[in-house]
């Protein structure tokens, strides 16, 4: 009897648990049920219930551990991802991310290959969600962005597959929502995958390097920089990142060597010889809280910043910067000079070094001309140029261009100046003036008619006027 009451208990067991398999077997079959139903009649109602019983089967111990319950699952949460109606519209992200993290377990527990559906479903969800970074990197929202690829390169990797353009794309998204340690993960990363190839490694180094600048890390800014110029000694933008940081440090002797190899790769850009011009420049005339050079030291550093910007003049003699620098280089290497010849107390030697000192103003007359000419859109250079243009003429004993130039950085008729654009003219004059085109040697000129004026609006801003 006792025999028989064990074996009783033993099959009871058994049963049991058979029953209870059943009954989340049941959950699985009941979710891919209503999921059939859904594909035939699109009631979302169909798809929330199919939810409801998947949910529940994979919470169970027994079928949470079969791929099957989770291809469901995914398909499932995908469709009411994609969904329009109203009731699923609230957890489209949820929807998404589950619906992904099922394709993923799926993919996993599914070792005889039985379910290649999942493979293929996490590809659709990467590309969704890289999509999806694009539209939002697109209008500008860079944090979404930002996480929409970092999702896209989570997937991809559940897969064991780099997306490199993901990587690429969560670095710029991280770097204009101002995310510098995630821009800087992911260009290191776009580095150590080489992006782009040896085409765009050195744009990578200077997008990483730019992240480490505006994070204020200089260090880690300079060391970037230098490694990027050891994989990439010929890019031009890495040698000017490398050569703003040693302008910046004051490291001037290494600047100057960095734009002499910058020359050997590109001598016909005047760039190079220019900002050794202003290098020189800055040595011979620094600023007040720094201690001035020795007039030997004066000298050379003249004579190196003059040789610099005619070089660059070579190349291009429209060069507006070069040609106002070696103006304002010769005005302030007179102004020094005269400093000097003031204090002589013989009279023909005063005579003698004054007219030198004539001389050497003239000199930058023809360069500030030419800049005038050419003008810039910079308002405040150009004022500058007119004003030191105001004081040669007065030296030069051109009365007339002088009184000229002060006119018109005094102002115009009802009170126009120098940078007044042409809606902000027509205000002061108070009337829509007549714009006739002009094309100039080196720009078009809009010549606006006033009545006892005729004005000049170069590059969208006023330059002069004159009187009929």
């Amino acid at each position: 009897m006792q025999l028989k009451k064990r074996s009783v208990f033993i099959i009871f067991l058994s049963l049991f648990g058979s029953v209870t398999l059943f009954a989340q077997q049941k959950n699985v079959v009941s979710a891919i049920n209503y999921l059939g139903y859904y594909t035939k009649d699109k009631d979302v109602n169909d798809l929330l219930e199919a939810k409801k019983y998947i949910d529940l089967a994979t919470e169970d111990a027994e079928t949470s551990t079969k791929a099957k319950t989770w291809v469901n699952r995914a398909e499932i949460y995908m469709n009411l991802y994609n969904s329009k109606d109203p009731k699923a519209a609230d957890n489209k992200g949820v929807f998404f991310d589950e619906a992904a993290k099922a394709y993923s377990t799926a993919m996993k527990l599914d070792e005889k290959g039985n379910y290649p559906q999942a493979t293929q479903g996490l590809k659709v969800c990467a590309i969704i969600a890289s999509n999806a970074g694009i539209e939002n990197f697109k209008t500008e929202k860079y944090a979404e962005a930002l996480v929409n690829f970092e999702k896209a390169i989570q997937i991809n990797e559940g897969m064991q597959k780099v997306d490199s353009n993901a990587v690429y794309n969560a670095a710029l998204a991280a770097d204009r929502s101002k995310n510098y340690d995630k821009a800087i993960q992911f260009f290191r990363r776009a580095i150590e995958i080489k992006y782009g190839g040896d085409a765009d490694g050195p744009l990578l180094y200077s997008l990483l390097a730019d992240c480490y600048s505006k994070k204020g890390d200089k260090e880690s800014y300079i060391a970037t920089v230098q490694k990027g110029r050891a994989a990439y000694s010929n890019d031009k933008q890495l040698i000017l990142s490398e050569l703003n940081y040693f302008i910046e440090a004051g490291k001037y002797k290494e600047a100057i060597t960095n734009l002499e190899l910058a020359i050997t790769k590109e001598p016909n850009n005047e760039i190079f010889p220019f900002n050794i011009g202003v290098i020189y420049d800055n040595l011979a005339n620094p600023g007040p809280d720094k201690p001035a050079p020795s007039e030997k030291e004066f000298n050379e550093f003249i004579e190196k910043a003059e040789a610099a910007y005619k070089k660059a003049l070579e190349i291009n003699p429209n060069y507006f910067d070069a040609l106002y620098n070696i103006g304002a280089l010769y005005f302030n290497k007179a102004v020094k000079q005269s400093e000097i010849v003031n204090n002589i107390k013989d009279n023909n030697k005063y005579k003698i070094e004054s007219a030198k000192v004539d001389e050497i103003f003239k000199k930058s007359l023809p360069y500030l001309e030419k800049g005038e000419e050419i003008r810039t859109n910079d308002f405040e250079t150009y004022k500058n140029l007119v004003s030191t243009l105001q004081k040669l003429y007065l030296m030069t004993e051109q009365t007339q261009k002088s009184v000229d130039c002060k006119n018109r950085l005094a102002g115009g008729p009802n009170a126009i100046k120098i940078g007044d654009e042409l809606p902000t003219i027509e205000e002061k004059l108070g009337k829509p003036l007549k714009v006739d085109m002009q094309k100039g040697k080196f720009y078009n000129t809009e010549v606006l008619d006033f009545p006892e004026y005729t004005l000049y609006v170069d590059g969208g801003f006023l330059t002069k006027w004159v009187k009929k």
